[in-house]
Order: C-alpha cells, then structure tokens, then sequence
C-alpha cells in the first residue's frame, strides 16, 4: 500500500485547524519547523514517524487516521449519534464540543 502524502497533509491541516491552531503554533509544539509543517500539510513530505506520534499526542488521532484515514469505532459511533439530531442540534454539539476542547488544551 503506498501512502497518500496530499491526503496525509489534508487530514493533519483539518485537524490543526479544528484546534484553532496556526502552523506555526502547531509547528512548536510538535517540534517540526513552520515551513517543515507547510511542506507536510501541502503533501510534499510524509512525516517521520515520532512526528506522527507527536501529532497524535498534541492533535488526538492515532496514526492510522492520519497515515492511511483510518477512523476508530468511537468516532463512527460519535458521528453517527450526532446525525442522529436534527440539523441545528448538530451545531449546538458541535459548538460544545469546541468548547471542550479549548478547555482541556487552552486554545
């Protein structure tokens, strides 16, 4: 199986972005360079695999999500009781849920 560096980049840059974190703020503290991190998000480069780690643990994920897209039974769980709700339900879980997450990691 040959990974897909465009898709690695994308899953990465949605995740970083669902953080509300810039490249540069997820570049430092995932200890990769700005530019390294640019490179990886517009699929030039696959990450090593202790960045991958790194990601994992700043980000959330495992690194089959973002190597190969590999969703964990949680989250189809997750995303399906979500779609359950009616459509502006949805936006209110979506909306704590950012909350959380801006609680538990300071963003």
């Amino acid at each position: 199986m040959e990974l897909n560096k465009k898709l690695i980049g994308i899953r990465i840059m949605q995740h970083r972005k669902a953080f509300g974190l810039t490249q540069e703020a997820l570049a430092k503290q995932i200890g990769c360079s700005k530019n390294h991190l640019s490179s990886i998000e517009r699929g030039k480069y696959i990450p090593t695999t202790q960045l991958i780690f790194n990601i994992c643990n700043t980000l959330g994920g495992t690194p089959d999500y973002y190597l190969i897209g590999k969703i964990s039974k949680d989250t189809d769980r997750i995303s399906a009781l979500v779609q359950c709700l009616p459509e502006e339900s949805q936006g209110v879980v979506c909306r704590l849920i950012e909350t959380y997450l801006e609680e538990i990691h300071g963003i």
